[in-house]
């Protein structure tokens, strides 16, 4: 078994990822699954934050129709340059309430990544490790 420094792995890696697109696809799925899961439980789920009451980063929208926690979701686009994973909502009052644009301000996606991301890229890299042990084993 080889041994290689941090920045040997990294280019192994790297050069593994250009060759192995779905493995970094379903990697970056999980993670973005990670936030939208922390965006529909905790932001999406509580009770209605008072006037003056709360943060950019406790902020919460009552439940009322179930339908903007129903409409995130999450995407993966891959091209041969890049790979991102992108988390949103189609619903026209969201951005209201992200940005506080004529609503108080409770925003529920970017306090979600900022609270997650750390978890989703332990995750990315976890998986993206086991494919990567996996291929070099066969």
């Amino acid at each position: 078994m080889a041994t290689y420094s941090i920045k040997g792995f990294e280019k192994k890696l790297r050069n593994w990822a250009k060759t192995n697109p779905k493995e970094i696809k379903i990697a970056l799925k999980k993670g973005t699954e990670i936030v939208r899961t922390e965006v529909v439980q905790n932001h999406l789920s509580g009770p209605k934050m008072p006037r003056g009451v709360g943060s950019r980063n406790n902020a919460t929208l009552r439940r009322i129709s179930g339908d903007l926690a129903g409409s995130i979701n999450t995407k993966v686009i891959a091209t041969k340059k890049r790979i991102s994973g992108i988390i949103g909502t189609n619903m026209d009052y969201a951005e209201k309430h992200e940005k506080g644009i004529g609503v108080p301000l409770r925003p529920f996606l970017a306090p979600s990544l900022a609270k997650r991301k750390k978890a989703a890229l332990k995750l990315i890299l976890k998986h993206m490790m086991l494919a990567y042990k996996k291929a070099r084993a066969t």
